[in-house]
């Protein structure tokens, strides 16, 4: 009796993983055919496989902490001017880094946005137009998005020239002509005498402002312009060749202090 027991009770579990099973693979069966819906597809944790998992926890950085910005002027038919900007946290603070160039009037007038979500600058804390760029505290934190941490998400020591080495890869998203946001890779190709990164990768107008990092996952610098120069042949733009400026010459210490 005890063994007819046994076997009962053996052949009852091995009934029951079997059901398991198949219903796993019927299950993993239709959700393989299913078509993904464009929210799943436009995810950013939608990222490549075959890109190692050191750079894509860099480009899942990257593009959950950029957001677009919009600056008006106080003067009316001056317009409106868009950048893209870094969200990052300083202190348990939220605040953007972005380009000073694309700022035309005081805070109350700027826009910090991500999809259909609009955030106000509470003051500016930084406003470099040397370095170019500006720092502004927001009025609340962005839900829907994920900020670095400063200064955790900083190189140190010899990670700074390590993340500036010739040929480095970078990584770094913006919003180019108000869209996006659009992530891409550059190389480091050169250094410039004010102490800026040239890559060769892609910007319009639009990206400056973006958080450049490396594929460790540092913030490294901002996106400034692209590259315009005098020729014999009049003046060459050359799209492929953006100019990133360090943050190795912001003064973080306005907000960590």
């Amino acid at each position: 009796m005890l063994r007819f027991l046994k076997f009962v009770k053996h052949a009852f579990w091995t009934t029951v993983a079997v059901v398991m099973i198949s219903v796993f693979a019927i299950t993993a069966t239709f959700q393989s055919n299913m078509t993904p819906s464009w929210k799943q597809i436009s995810q950013d944790d939608n990222i490549d496989d075959s890109i190692s998992d050191a750079e894509v926890r860099a480009i899942s950085k990257s593009r959950t902490s950029a957001v677009k910005i919009r600056s008006m002027s106080i003067n009316f038919f001056a317009g409106t001017s868009t950048m893209t900007g870094t969200y990052f946290v300083a202190k348990g603070k939220p605040y953007v880094l972005t380009v000073h160039h694309g700022i035309m009037g005081p805070c109350l007038l700027i826009m910090v946005s991500h999809g259909d979500q609009d955030y106000l600058c509470k003051e500016y804390i930084v406003v470099d137009k040397y370095n170019d760029y500006i720092i502004m505290e927001l009025e609340q934190e962005i839900e829907s998005r994920i900020p670095i941490k400063i200064p955790e998400d900083l190189p140190r020591g010899s990670q700074w020239k390590k993340s500036y080495s010739l040929l480095n890869k970078l990584i770094y998203t913006g919003y180019p002509n108000a869209i996006g946001p659009l992530t891409l890779r550059g190389d480091v190709i050169g250094y410039g005498d004010d102490e800026f990164i040239y890559i060769f990768s892609h910007a319009y107008g639009g990206a400056s402002g973006s958080g450049v990092f490396s594929k460790e996952g540092k913030y490294i610098g901002y996106v400034v312009a692209i590259d315009v120069g005098s020729t014999e042949l009049g003046v060459d733009v050359l799209e492929n060749v953006v100019i990133v400026a360090s943050a190795l010459n912001v003064d973080w210490t306005a907000v960590l202090d």
